[in-house]
Parts: structure tokens; sequence; C-alpha cells
């Protein structure tokens, strides 16, 4: 089971809203949420292995199988309400193989800036190299030279716009981490590791929002071609806006969730 918080709305409300975020964060990066979320679904936020207050098994391979059995096991306990699953960038991947996976059946799906894996062996093995050198940094380096340079990502390049006590905030979030286990993480579940997908995504049933930043051309291109493979689902670009939506465009973000759930 994975660490989580869950936030009660409505009384008369049967709609669960479950948000997974991405590498290097935790479930803290939702608390802007909470309470105007909770005015219409009732609330679940998680820690995934590795991050945040999580204690999964380091013993343990945290591959995706294994998280979407600790999902299982978590979610088992809000099987009477109807259940959304959201999930940004590596919280998504985990979504999306949730969705195919997973035995606990979903109303909908939202994916944030995200990918259903990598096409080519070729270029899986390479990303897998990257993956395990940045572990190794965090390994040998440590966490602050690690997060000066995943600041430096090309991917987080909008978030340089936002106001200087957000990106503060950004980075203390990323600071609170422990490297070993985010090194784990990585290796574990990171992208070069994540099962190749597009073959299941015309498998996928359940309805699912996609959501890119126009600025994020990498993730907006996938998106453009995830849509023309999932039977039932819907794109929006939010203009002005890069990899971090629910950070960059809060306000858009909670429109967009709460109108896809209602």
């Amino acid at each position: 089971m994975l660490y989580y918080n869950f936030y009660e709305g409505p009384e008369s409300s049967s709609q669960l809203l479950v948000l997974l975020h991405g590498f290097i964060s935790d479930q803290t990066t939702y608390e802007p949420f909470i309470e105007g979320f909770t005015k219409h679904c009732h609330v679940l936020t998680v820690d995934l292995p590795g991050h945040g207050q999580d204690e999964s098994d380091a013993n343990e391979t945290w591959d995706f199988p294994f998280i979407a059995e600790a999902l299982d096991e978590t979610l088992a306990q809000f099987e009477r309400y109807d259940i959304y699953l959201q999930g940004y960038s590596m919280g998504g991947r985990i979504a999306l193989y949730y969705a195919l996976y997973g035995k606990i059946a979903l109303t909908g799906l939202i994916l944030e800036s995200t990918s259903p894996g990598i096409q080519s062996e070729a270029d899986r093995e390479e990303r897998q190299k990257v993956d395990l050198a940045r572990a190794k940094v965090l390994e040998i380096a440590g966490l602050e030279v690690f997060v000066n340079d995943w600041e430096k990502l090309p991917l987080f390049y909008t978030q340089k716009q936002l106001p200087k006590t957000q990106q503060r905030a950004i980075r203390e979030q990323r600071l609170s981490q422990q490297p070993e286990r985010l090194a784990k993480a990585l290796k574990d579940y990171g992208t070069g590791f994540m099962p190749d997908m597009w073959p299941q995504l015309p498998q996928l049933k359940v309805p699912t929002l996609l959501m890119t930043g126009a600025l994020d051309q990498k993730f907006t291109r996938i998106a453009n071609q995830m849509i023309k493979e999932i039977p039932d689902a819907q794109l929006e670009e939010i203009p002005d806006c890069g990899h971090t939506i629910h950070v960059e465009d809060a306000s858009r973000f909670d429109k967009m969730v709460l109108s896809f759930i209602n």
C-alpha cells in the first residue's frame, strides 16, 4: 500500500479524484487545490515509491507491476466511489499503466504532460543509461547537485517565469526528498524502464483527458499522437504554459479537471 491522505468532499458526492505527482516531488504539490476540489468531490493524494513519506520496502523492485499492486491495495479501500485517476509526468505514466492493468475500475483518467513510454528499443536503452547516470549523481554527488542540474533541464525553463517565492518553494520541495530513494526510483521505474504502452492505447476504454502546455513542444507532440490511438479521449493544450501545468497555470488546471469530472 502507498502512503496517502484522504480529503472528504460533499456528502452527496460519489466521485474520488486521485492525484499522482511527478518525479522529485510528492503529494504536497497538490495542496493548493485541495480546498477547491473538495467543494465538488473527495480527494486522495498519494506519495509514489521513493518520494515524500513513502515507506515502500527498498529491498523490493519498484517496477510498474509493483506500483500497480500497491495502488490496487490503496484504491481497494475506496471502491465505493467513482474513481478519477490523475497523474503528472512520472505520475501520468503510472496512471496510464494502472488504467490498463490495475484491478480497480476507473471512471476517468487525466494525463498531464506524460507519455506511454519509448517505442524504439535503442532509444529506450539509451534512456536507461541516462536514468542510471542520474541515479549515480544522486548517490555520489548528493541531492543539491542533482537538483541544480535538474532545474536546468529545458523541460522546466518556463518555471523561470514563476514568482521567486514559488520557485523557492518548488526547490525546497525537491531538496526535501531522500536522494538514495530517488536514485532507486530512477533505476526501478524511470522513463527508460517503463514498458512501451503505445500498442495498448487502443485498449484503453476509460474516458481520458490529455493535458499539455503549448510551450512544451515534446509532450504536446506526444499527446497529439496519443489522442489518435485512445478510443475516448480529449486533448487540452494550455497556451503560454510549459510542462508543469498545475504549477504554471493553476487556475486553468483546476477548471479543466473539475470540468472533466463533472
